[in-house]
């Protein structure tokens, strides 16, 4: 049976690089049953561009473009639109970044292949390419060839590949949902955000995987939307994640609801004693240092 998708992008104010975006998306190997974009109340002429876009590839029938009544902040309005989706596969695409022409055809046939993956997270190459503003961290994982199942351990309690690379099941969105709304905030101290959360939720149900290969261009620059989070919260970003002020609090939130908030049926009670010994472990060697 053939899969059917869906690429949500949230925008705001992306003017200077939506149209590539765009055009990356719609001229896709494989393309997309559905897009959905919903414009956060932009100030700059993102509408007209979007709006224009669609109108001259005659993409009206399949590309779903509005722009929201009032301001939601970037969390919200990804997780709106995933309510709003109802095809087998759902990607997250960021407004700046540019995708391959085989990212969906790939991420399809990973799918298509392996039935216990609910979430995948691909590989990027940046731009510029010697850019020194976004990290390419490690991955956990076990598997022959290019795709690995990522593991339930403590280092992949972090989001090792950032949401615009990231493609997931609707069978994962009930358990997302659970994770954003009970786990509230990231490593940071932030609010929680729409791929950490998916990225926990495949975690705790073991469907997890990665695809050891680049499918999108990752744009790095400062006037992102998180840039700006992270210039606005500097005291928040001290060295890694791990070392950062907010990171015992992130492992207590999770510690907290794998013992008492989720469903227990959703989530793989494997991977929940493997991640309950390893926090509990970490909590105590962060609150008694040697």
């Amino acid at each position: 049976m053939k899969l059917t998708s869906t690429v949500i992008m949230a925008a705001f104010n992306g003017s200077k690089y939506i149209y590539d975006q765009l055009d990356s998306i719609a001229n896709q190997k494989l393309k997309p049953t559905k897009v959905i974009i919903r414009d956060d109340c932009s100030t700059d002429d993102t509408e007209t561009i979007v709006k224009n876009f669609i109108f001259e590839h005659d993409l009206q029938n399949s590309w779903d473009f509005q722009v929201n009544p009032e301001r939601k902040g970037w969390r919200d309005n990804f997780m709106d639109m995933v309510d709003q989706t109802n095809t087998d596969i759902v990607f997250f695409a960021d407004q700046d970044d540019i995708w391959n022409k085989n990212k969906i055809s790939e991420s399809m046939k990973c799918f298509s292949e392996n039935d216990d993956m609910e979430v995948l997270v691909s590989d990027y190459n940046f731009l510029p390419a010697d850019q020194k503003i976004l990290p390419k961290d490690t991955i956990d994982e076990v598997g022959d060839g290019d795709v690995g199942q990522v593991i339930p351990d403590l280092h992949n309690l972090i989001i090792r590949r950032d949401g615009c690379s990231m493609a997931f099941k609707k069978s994962i969105i009930g358990p997302l949902e659970e994770v954003y709304a009970g786990i509230r905030s990231d490593s940071n101290g932030l609010d929680q955000a729409h791929d950490q959360a998916t990225w926990l939720a495949g975690l705790m149900r073991e469907s997890l995987y990665h695809v050891n290969q680049p499918l999108m261009v990752h744009r790095a620059h400062l006037d992102s939307t998180w840039q700006t989070v992270r210039k606005n919260n500097r005291s928040l970003f001290v060295g890694l994640p791990e070392e950062g002020p907010n990171y015992i609090v992130f492992l207590k939130s999770i510690q907290n609801f794998l013992l008492h908030s989720y469903s227990y049926s959703r989530f793989s009670k494997q991977a929940q004693q493997k991640l309950e010994k390893v926090i509990a472990e970490e909590i105590d060697l962060l609150a008694n240092p040697v």
